[in-house]
């Protein structure tokens, strides 16, 4: 998926959670981590908006490999929750690293879940780049600004 696609399910995901996150001090700030945790996945793309300024680790890691599993975000939880007692921090990571997950798997090349040690790789129909894929932007887009109007007023 784009950078933006992953933008906009990213604040989507983070609006949602606040209802069921009760206990977030900060709701800007949580807004805010999520949406950057969003496209950190993709620092593993040397071409990616994040891979070009931080390029040595798209030499460490290949695209859609580990940085693309479940165990990134379930180490960073867990550092950030029982390590440094942050659970802004830690929330904002699971939710947001999870959902580029999600979106990356609903793409023709999707994603290895369980990689290195299993694999379990789950692909969708969406060519990246594509218009189904601008028409998916648009249409989360659209939620987005529904719900933070709903979260304004």
């Amino acid at each position: 998926m784009m950078f933006y696609t992953h933008l906009a399910f990213g604040l989507l995901c983070s609006l949602l959670s606040l209802k069921y996150l009760p206990g977030i001090s900060n709701k800007y700030i949580f807004i805010l981590l999520v949406c950057l945790i969003s496209i950190v996945p993709d620092i593993d793309e040397a071409g990616s908006k994040l891979g070009k300024k931080l390029w040595f680790i798209a030499k460490l890691f290949s695209h859609r490999g580990f940085l693309h599993s479940i165990y990134p975000p379930i180490l960073l939880f867990l550092l950030f929750n029982y390590v440094f007692h942050s659970s802004l921090i830690a929330f904002a990571i699971l939710i947001g690293y999870f959902s580029h997950l999600i979106l990356d798997a609903l793409t023709v090349s999707g994603i290895n879940f369980l990689n290195p040690i299993l694999t379990f790789r789950v692909s969708g129909f969406i060519k990246t780049g594509s218009i189904f894929e601008i028409l998916l932007f648009l249409a989360l887009l659209g939620l987005d600004v529904f719900y933070i109007f709903k979260l304004i007023v």
